[in-house]
């Protein structure tokens, strides 16, 4: 197979024949479609398994007897397949019928690179929503040793890629969110060279009923996992031996990834006392982990965090500063009764 592409499915039954049409009518001969049912209540699996029955020699299914999180059923993916390269696709996004054959052609213009990856196109249900996530406005390879700063433009999703089998050195995090931004970034640190394609062919889907993106900026009890997201991206690039050469860049992308965390926050449907106090002590975990992120180029992290909440953020910490009140970062978790300690210090 040229390309096998991972679909894990958790109660999607409202878009997922979207998504599986899209796969089953990839140009590309030779593609590969590993649907991993990660315990689905609904009707998931019947539509699967119609698919199943439909494309015996494109599609493998696999069932989690119970449900595992979409980190662990990537990982079954990555197990099953067997391409040459690997691509991923959340069940309720879809890409266009020339994706896979597009980013396969440019493994073999350009001498199999590590990773291919694409543009982001944003919707809500079918609807185009006017944005794109990725700057980029040509066609380019390059080497994320030479050029760090190429990496920091990509997109964190997994989705809008194709990763060298051969190359990938990593799993994803399991029980964890935002897992996919750890595995991303370590794969394109690591990476000898990558090649970035000016197409639109990923469709993301802002209105989606399941996953990360249907979470919006309420109460979310995972927060604190985005330090361990933060610090494997540390870990993967230690094991390659990459860490050190690349500290400038990886330690800019744990302070956005962090961040970018901390500003979904102020748009809780809380107190503001009790997020203040939570937002401060994330900044003290961020300032003793990554370091102070108010050194940094305040208008590019404007840019990735926002920039009336990265203002806000400052405020927050300002005041707390100037009242010299530091939260025990061993506080409950806000809205909890029972404690739920932060990672700790280094």
């Amino acid at each position: 197979m040229k390309v096998s592409v991972i679909v894990p499915v958790y109660n999607s039954e409202l878009y997922l024949k979207d998504c599986l049409d899209s796969l089953v009518n990839q140009t590309l001969k030779d593609l590969e479609i590993i649907i991993v049912d990660d315990a689905s209540t609904d009707k998931s699996l019947k539509i699967i398994m119609e698919y199943k029955n439909k494309y015996p020699n494109i599609i493998k299914v696999f069932q989690n007897e119970q449900n595992k999180g979409q980190g662990a059923s990537r990982n079954v993916g990555l197990s099953l397949a067997t391409g040459e390269y690997i691509g991923f696709l959340d069940s309720d996004d879809y890409v266009i019928p020339t994706m896979y054959e597009e980013l396969y052609a440019a493994t073999k213009k350009y001498d199999n690179p590590d990773v291919v990856s694409t543009r982001l196109t944003f919707v809500k249900d079918n609807g185009f929503l006017g944005k794109t996530f990725e700057p980029y406005s040509n066609e380019s390879c390059y080497s994320p040793l030479k050029n760090p700063e190429l990496v920091l433009d990509e997109s964190p999703s997994v989705c809008n890629k194709i990763f060298k089998k051969d190359s990938i050195s990593n799993n994803f995090l399991e029980n964890c969110m935002w897992e996919d931004v750890a595995f991303t970034y370590a794969s394109l640190f690591n990476a000898n060279r990558i090649v970035h394609l000016n197409n639109m062919g990923y469709y993301y889907r802002k209105s989606a009923t399941s996953g990360v993106s249907a979470k919006g900026f309420k109460y979310n009890p995972n927060l604190l996992d985005t330090f361990k997201v933060a610090d494997r991206l540390e870990n993967d690039t230690l094991k390659t031996g990459r860490f050190e050469k690349l500290k400038e860049s990886i330690r800019y992308m744990q302070i956005v990834t962090t961040l970018q965390r901390v500003a979904e926050v102020l748009n809780w449907d809380e107190p503001e006392d009790r997020k203040e106090a939570l937002i401060y002590a994330m900044h003290r975990l961020i300032i003793c982990n990554y370091g102070d992120w108010r050194n940094m180029d305040l208008a590019s992290l404007s840019m990735r965090v926002g920039i009336l909440e990265l203002d806000k953020i400052r405020s927050i910490v300002e005041k707390y500063e100037a009242k010299l009140v530091e939260p025990n970062l061993e506080m409950p978790f806000l809205l909890s009764d029972e404690p739920n300690n932060f990672p700790p210090k280094r």
